[in-house]
């Protein structure tokens, strides 16, 4: 198998605007593990008032707030009825492949939101593929002025004006005071936002650490498009893993706070990554493939997609769904070549274990 793995920053920028924000994403070419196994990222970056066009892409994906809030727009081809959401820090808001979105920071500071998704049907693997509908970039300057005249019931005059109005714009701009933002709807958020921060843990360890998850048990949507995702919080020194996914999915990780190492494991038993990783990098778990993150002492913070609506993990740690937990005494005798005093030892460590290991101290 020739996988390539590493943990690497976002390397391009796609569109930058000064005062308004940017959008950047990790290119295949920089991380080809992306486009061998058809998943992407991207970063986007909007300062106040900063506004994303409407756009929609060839790709389904979940978005995370890391830092700051945002109103937005979510228009699906098979209602044509704009849903409108304000998100938060930690929320997580799914985007099916096709929906027209569009993104606007309304708040006094920078809003960073991270995007990871599939990409199977991408035209460039690894990466997501945008279709403005406006500005210099959108998709109504490739029609002939007489055309979208016909379309709009308007005179080739109107619709001359119309487009040059709207071809001078960026895909990134700054909104006018004197616009009014559409209201956000508290039914729209409760269908298709789940806030990853203030949700119940799934595991919780004292000094340790949390893992809370998002799949299709939470928002309908993600059973659609196919992705759930976790975040995962560890503190000073403690240990997540080892684990894999066990339903054929890969897992696409974004560090949001601190830094720690990540070690995968592969096949025969075989190191494919062992490094450092850092806030603002990004690193991919093979399906099936166990891995281990371990948080440096000031703590780590990291979101992930799963492609799989579920969250379906072999654990190799302790706690009661360990696998070795699950494991016949005697099966582990003769696998681990141990004594049944040993076994007996081994097992009841186990048991007291748990997904998250704080360190040794504490």
């Amino acid at each position: 198998m020739d996988l390539i793995l590493s943990s690497k920053k976002a390397d391009e920028a796609i569109v930058e605007v000064e005062g308004v924000g940017g959008y950047y994403t990790w290119s295949s070419s920089q991380f080809p593990v992306l486009s061998q196994k058809k998943v992407a990222a991207g970063l986007l970056l909007l300062q106040p008032r900063g506004f994303a066009q409407p756009h929609y892409a060839d790709s389904s994906k979940i978005a995370y707030v890391c830092e700051g809030e945002c109103i937005a727009g979510l228009i699906s081809p098979e209602d044509s009825r704009e849903e409108v959401v304000k998100i938060q820090k930690g929320d997580t808001l799914p985007v099916k492949v096709g929906a027209v979105s569009w993104w606007y920071n309304g708040c006094d500071s920078e809003l960073k939101i991270i995007f990871l998704g599939e990409s199977s049907e991408d035209y460039t693997p690894g990466e997501f593929c945008y279709f403005f509908l406006t500005s210099a970039a959108g998709i109504l300057n490739g029609f002939p002025n007489e055309v979208i005249a016909k379309t709009f019931h308007m005179t080739e005059t109107e619709s001359e004006k119309l487009m040059k109005d709207h071809s001078s714009l960026n895909i990134l701009i700054k909104v006018n005071e004197g616009i009014q933002i559409p209201n956000a709807s508290s039914s729209a958020k409760r269908k298709l936002v789940y806030n990853m921060d203030d949700a119940k843990p799934c595991v919780e360890v004292k000094n340790g650490g949390v893992l809370s998850s998002v799949s299709s048990k939470n928002i309908a949507l993600l059973g659609e498009i196919g992705l759930s995702a976790n975040r995962v919080v560890l503190e000073c020194g403690a240990v997540l893993g080892p684990i894999f996914t066990a339903d054929s999915s890969v897992q696409l990780s974004y560090i949001t706070k601190g830094s720690g190492r990540v070690v995968i494991v592969g096949l025969f038993g075989k190191v494919v990554l062992d490094t450092k990783v850092e806030e603002g990098e990004m690193f991919f778990v093979p399906k099936f493939f166990p891995f281990v993150v371990e948080a440096d002492e000031g703590g780590m913070e990291f979101f992930s997609v799963k492609t799989s609506p579920k969250q379906v993990y072999g654990e190799l740690s302790g706690g009661k769904n360990s696998i070795w937990e699950a494991a016949s005494p005697s099966i582990l005798e003769a696998s681990l070549n141990t004594t049944p005093d040993l076994t007996k030892y081994f097992k009841s460590k186990i048991a007291k274990g748990s997904l998250i290991a704080p360190p040794s101290n504490g």
